[in-house]
């Protein structure tokens, strides 16, 4: 039996449910497939900066008022602290607050909405094959989907890539970096947490985080590999830096974070990447809600962009993604090595002269209010 649809989403997460709704409320049929079922865990600092509040609004109608109602939101600051492992770098009041959400609930949320628009979803249907040519989809059960469309929003191990013949895997590879999470109780922790706390100097290019959450804390660290580094010693040194007993720790979890690997044409055929897929991650600081988030609803809309017109929705997808997102991962990556080298040569002093010359534009470039790109304001097209 083959399911058919004006489109196929692969993976139900942020990007996937992004598209899945862009689709479903311009009216197509469109089907969203994740090996999952939803609410499932999904341990991440789950933080939203000022871009991503304003997509949730734009695209989902969801402020952070109803997203704390619903349990999606449980802690915002406006405050935030960068440390090496001997100094305090930074420590500043921000113009606009981060919001912290829990991911298994804010997943959830997000998928139920796209549902509600209207699309389907199959859970517990892990993608085995994709022919991005023909947009089949084939599970690992045997079923056969069929599209006019395909997104793939399969996150950083994407099945759907791997379809892909022209992607450089080497570099998908070597800019891929290796990350430790976990969630300790608010009263586990050695003391109390107000606010994000980023530690530099641990990993050439990485960073450790210490993230409040309701009632928990989210420790983690990530970074590109080197011929010596070994991440689960990397973590332990930072349990350590941090006062915390690392034989204690139970269900540490790994999992891979594009880490300035994005991919400035991910398409193929009838077939579009989003999100961890297509490597949109923002190189500096990591973050990838919002860059999920923004490409699948770039993605839906070109899809049902293309089927209104009949007409390929890449070009318009690649266009999109050249003139808001590329330049920001492009600028990001560049400004995170020469941090990264700074580092190396003149010693964490450089990083603070920056952050203290830089000041209140350096967190509104992280919120999105400014481009990565010279600080520019920065305009989003939504």
């Amino acid at each position: 039996m083959t399911h058919t649809f004006d489109a196929l989403i692969c993976g139900g997460s942020l990007a996937g449910s992004a598209a899945g709704f862009a689709l479903a409320k311009a009216g197509h049929s469109v089907a969203i497939l994740d090996r999952a079922t939803f609410p499932r865990p999904k341990l991440c600092g789950g933080l939203l900066t000022w871009k991503s509040v304003k997509l949730l609004e734009h695209l989902f109608g969801e402020t952070p008022g109803t997203l704390t109602r619903a349990g999606a939101i449980n802690y915002a600051s406006n405050q935030y602290s960068i440390h090496t492992r001997t100094n305090a770098v930074a420590h500043g009041t921000l113009s606009f607050p981060f919001h912290f959400v829990d991911r298994t609930a804010f997943d959830a949320l997000l998928l139920n909405k796209a549902r509600q628009a209207g699309a389907t979803i199959f859970q517990d249907t892990a993608v085995a094959h994709c022919d991005p040519a023909r947009g089949i989809v084939t599970s690992q059960t045997g079923e056969t989907f069929q599209g006019t469309a395909v997104i793939g929003a399969d996150g950083a191990n994407s099945v759907v890539r791997k379809s892909f013949s022209d992607v450089d895997t080497k570099r998908m590879r070597r800019l891929m970096a290796p990350t430790i999470e976990v969630r300790l109780p608010a009263h586990a922790f050695p003391r109390p947490v107000t606010h994000p706390e980023l530690s530099i100097g641990f990993l050439d290019a990485g960073y450790g985080w210490v993230f409040p959450n309701n009632q928990s804390v989210i420790v983690g660290v990530c970074g590109l590999k080197t011929k010596n580094t070994n991440i689960s010693q990397v973590f332990k040194e930072y349990l350590e830096f941090l006062k915390i007993d690392s034989e204690a720790i139970p269900d540490r979890r790994g999992h891979p974070l594009p880490y300035g690997n994005y991919l400035k044409e991910p398409v193929s055929g009838v077939t579009m990447l989003a999100g961890d897929a297509a490597g949109l991650v923002e190189p500096l600081f990591g973050e990838g809600i919002f860059f999920a988030l923004c490409s699948g609803m770039y993605a839906g809309e070109a899809v049902a962009h293309g089927l209104a017109k009949q007409t390929s929705p890449g070009p318009e997808y690649i266009r999109r993604l050249n003139q808001q997102i590329i330049p920001e991962l492009k600028a990001s990556d560049h400004l995170r090595w020469a941090m990264s080298k700074g580092m190396q040569w003149i010693g964490p002093w450089s990083l603070k002269l920056f952050l203290t010359m830089a000041g209140t534009p350096l967190g509104e470039m992280v919120h999105g209010m400014r481009s990565y790109s010279w600080l520019r304001e920065k305009h989003w097209d939504f």
